[in-house]
């Protein structure tokens, strides 16, 4: 295995094309297939399904990729380092997240940390949450933000960040507008568009599906990412329900907060922070900053 095959994959992975990922490297699209072809023999495993109309990651391939991009980084940082002759020590800091939108979350407290550990290196990389416990296993990962999953093995510890509730959003145009809270009864005449169970936690998935199990397949669209979600729901094909975290405002989306019994907790996963001061103070500084904004959300909602 070689740095210029662990290239070749990411820039196919994503790009999702060959031609644009060999333009990328500056190297014919034969030479691209050709390492890939090698990497895939050496791990002994698939990493792209490709046809003549589409390329896209197998699940090995989109579990090799944390690692591939951590290979390459810590490489890539290695030679910088030697080249500049900076002796300083850097911290690699490798955050896993699920949702885009959950990045935001993380700004305040990496500001802080900046100050705590100038030679702090956050990565936030995006993976399904089905992902997580394994790459946190193999120290792929430091830390994860997501959900809270009960099957999660008990040599990996959790702290809750929040309790959020799932909101209901649908266009401004829809009857459900009038209402200030949507039970289940209320979606009984519309479609729903729900995350795709490969990608989001099995906690957020069974959430969405109390409220979508007696539909028929025709009734129901699967997303792997939130916008996706949006998109459908804005271009009217049903309502979408979502972990009410940093949703968005949308022009022509309506939000209402979704009538349900359940309590789903969000927070952070990680392995150990005994010889990892700085995940110590991360967890800490993200867990004051969150709660404080969760404050004044309900602030804001009453």
């Amino acid at each position: 295995m070689t740095i210029f095959q662990i290239e070749c994959f990411l820039a196919v992975a994503e790009h999702l094309n060959f031609a644009r990922a060999a333009t990328q490297l500056n190297v014919s699209q034969p030479a691209i297939t050709r390492q890939l072809r090698t990497l895939e023999e050496e791990l002994g495993t698939q990493l792209f399904i490709r046809s003549t109309r589409m390329v896209r990651l197998t699940e090995n391939g989109r579990i090799f990729q944390s690692d591939a991009q951590l290979i390459v980084n810590t490489a890539r940082r290695s030679v910088q380092r030697f080249a500049s002759q900076d002796e300083s020590k850097i911290i690699d800091f490798h955050i896993g997240c699920a949702n885009p939108l959950h990045m935001e979350l993380l700004s305040n407290t990496l500001e802080q940390m900046k100050d705590i550990y100038p030679m702090l290196h956050p990565k936030v990389l995006i993976l399904p949450e089905t992902h997580f416990p394994d790459a946190l296993k193999r120290e792929a990962l430091d830390v994860t933000v997501g959900f809270h999953a009960p099957g999660v093995k008990d040599s990996l510890h959790y702290k809750e960040l929040c309790r959020p509730r799932f909101a209901c959003l649908f266009r401004d145009t829809l009857p459900l507008s009038q209402k200030k809270q949507v039970t289940a009864n209320d979606l009984n005449d519309y479609a729903i568009i729900l995350y795709d169970p490969g990608v989001i936690s099995p906690t957020v998935y069974n959430g969405q599906w109390e409220f979508a199990k007696n539909k028929k397949p025709s009734q129901l669209y699967y997303c792997e990412t939130t916008e996706n979600a949006l998109l459908l729901a804005d271009a009217g094909y049903g309502v979408t329900l979502l972990p009410d975290i940093r949703l968005p405002a949308h022009q022509h989306l309506t939000k209402r907060t979704l009538c349900s019994n359940d309590i789903y907790s969000f927070g952070l996963y990680y392995k150990s922070y005994r010889t990892k001061p700085y995940l110590k103070d991360f967890i800490r500084l993200l867990h004051d900053d969150t709660a404080a904004f969760s404050s004044d959300a309900e602030k804001a909602q009453d």
